[in-house]
């Protein structure tokens, strides 16, 4: 009867120590997993031990592929805690950067003739005509300011005008003159920027420009030539929309360009020229921006 009841007692025990055991294996286990994944939600041994929420894991190449193109201009690590959505350029880090722009054009003349008289009155009416042409630019932006940049854009254009004319002549009672223009130009301009709507920026720019045309006629010895002059300075104004990207930015803008320069070169005994009391230059351009 004694060893009977020693057996049950150490069979007892064996079981109370097995179970005590387990447990203790069981909390190590949690503690342990709480110190090698402090950040994370804890789970249960035996999710641990299956990896953790295994229902919801998705390996890096099963990622949703539509997320990352809806989701790629968003910065990571250090960036991401300043202004989500930007590049470097708006995180302050970069303050002068450079760029390329693309652009098309069309552009005209303001006319203003002289008042009629004996030696004109051949010409009837008189008025600009519309041309296309395109620019190709280099940019060099000055971020001085969150709100402000300064920009010096030296571009090459081409610009076709012309000029057209009603006469009281049978021969020719409608003429048309064109005037064909490669102009190296040098604008300064004053960006403003609006606040950030997610990864966009509107903005509008003002300043100058100075135009140097290399196709000007001006020292041409044709008598019957409507002649330009080589030098103009034009007015500038605009506005556009700044696209960021992880790289670079993309800026669509559109602006229009006044001159304030008489660039008339009158031609002597020509009918068509010495009509002519003042020409301004006119152009409109769409201009595709890439900085970075």
């Amino acid at each position: 009867m004694r060893i009977l009841h020693l057996r049950k007692i150490i069979f007892i025990s064996l079981i109370l120590i097995t179970c005590c055991g387990a447990a203790i294996a069981q909390e190590a286990f949690a503690v342990a997993s709480s110190c090698m994944f402090p950040n994370k939600t804890q789970w249960s041994a035996l999710d641990l031990y299956w990896g953790g929420d295994h229902k919801g894991y998705k390996p890096p190449h099963k990622v949703d592929p539509w997320g990352k193109v809806m989701n790629f201009y968003k910065p990571t690590g250090d960036e991401a805690g300043d202004r989500e959505g930007f590049n470097i350029h708006e995180l302050g880090r970069k303050q002068v950067y450079f760029g390329i722009a693309l652009g098309v054009n069309v552009a005209n003349y303001r006319i203003v003739r002289k008042p009629f008289t004996g030696n004109n009155d051949t010409v009837k009416t008189i008025g600009p005509g519309v041309g296309p042409g395109f620019n190709l630019g280099i940019i060099a932006n000055w971020q001085f300011n969150k709100y402000f940049d300064l920009r010096i854009i030296p571009t090459l254009s081409f610009a076709d005008r012309s000029v057209k004319y009603t006469t009281i002549l049978r021969q020719h009672p409608d003429t048309t003159l064109p005037v064909s223009s490669i102009y190296l130009d040098f604008p300064l301009q004053l960006r403003f920027k609006s606040d950030p709507i997610k990864n966009t920026r509107v903005y509008v720019i003002a300043g100058v420009r100075y135009d140097y045309d290399l196709a000007s006629n001006s020292s041409a010895r044709n008598a019957s030539l409507l002649k330009v002059g080589k030098h103009d300075l034009a007015a500038e104004y605009g506005i556009g929309l700044m696209i960021y990207f992880p790289y670079f930015i993309m800026s669509p803008e559109f602006k229009v360009s006044q001159g304030f320069l008489n660039v008339n070169s009158p031609t002597q005994n020509y009918i068509y020229s010495t009509v002519i009391q003042k020409l301004y230059s006119r152009t409109y351009t769409f201009t595709l921006n890439l900085e970075g």
